[in-house]
């Protein structure tokens, strides 16, 4: 009886581990998940390539007590999204929120109201890229909202006119390791200079974040191959969901966590 016993708890153990970590992200303690949006708004559709595409019925991303705009983006209004991708920001300012009071998340650019080419930008065209400020904090140590978004080095330092401000690597890694294991939109890149990159995978391993969520992040997260080099914001890219494809078209890398079946050529 004993050994039947043991063998039960192991088992147990292991499916727990196994587990789907988006799944498991989503039932943090204390986390209440964001409402679904109404179906009038789930009608959204990205179409085409991030890079050359449109925006079927965007649904604007809206500030709350854990989410803000960039102050020097907020009169563009660039705030619209295909609907996956703004409930994926929420969760995560909400997430960290909680996790982490004292601080919003700083959002910068997304697409326009019906996508295409929007000025400064490579791609952000079909309403499945924002840009996120990062989280930081003052020469005190208190979480600090910038009106614009702030330069650091490969040590998290603020880099003049932003000497005094340092990368929060706590509430940055939070926000990555929530962006990456969400079981709804699934996140393909997230583009940050290489330095940022190394700091948050090291406070992935310092927090005993689980392993299988430390090694999505390093694949996600990215150093741009050229333009601009990502040390002020991430660049976050979500895949194309099930529901928009064929005319929402996703390219390589297709990582494990792709929503339903791959592409045949990327």
């Amino acid at each position: 009886m004993r050994f039947r016993f043991t063998l039960l708890i192991v088992g147990l153990l292991t499916l727990s581990v196994l587990a789907p970590i988006g799944a498991a992200a989503k039932r943090g303690a204390g986390e209440v998940r964001v409402p679904t949006l109404p179906a009038e708004l789930r009608r959204s559709r990205s179409l085409g390539f991030a890079w050359r595409g449109k925006l079927s019925r965007g649904v604007r991303l809206k500030p709350n007590d854990n989410l803000r705009y960039v102050t020097e983006y907020e009169p563009l209004d660039h705030f619209y999204g295909a609907w996956q991708l703004v409930q994926l920001l929420e969760r995560s300012a909400q997430r960290v929120a909680i996790r982490m009071p004292g601080a919003r998340l700083s959002v910068g650019e997304l697409s326009g109201r019906s996508g295409g080419n929007l000025p400064g930008h490579a791609s952000h065209e079909s309403g499945r890229d924002v840009d996120v400020g990062f989280y930081m904090l003052d020469a005190r140590g208190r979480p600090y909202d910038a009106y614009a978004y702030a330069n650091f080095d490969d040590r998290g330092r603020g880099i003049n006119p932003n000497v005094g401000l340092s990368f929060d690597v706590k509430r940055n890694w939070e926000l990555i390791s929530r962006l990456v294991t969400d079981g709804d939109a699934r996140v393909q890149y997230v583009f940050v200079a290489q330095g940022l990159r190394w700091m948050l995978l090291e406070e992935g391993k310092r927090s005993g974040a689980m392993q299988a969520v430390i090694d999505r992040a390093a694949r996600v997260m990215v150093p741009p191959r050229e333009r601009h080099p990502h040390g002020n914001h991430f660049h976050v890219r979500v895949y194309c969901g099930p529901h928009e494809r064929p005319k929402c078209t996703d390219q390589g890398p297709i990582w494990p966590w792709y929503p339903g079946s791959a592409p045949l050529t990327n």
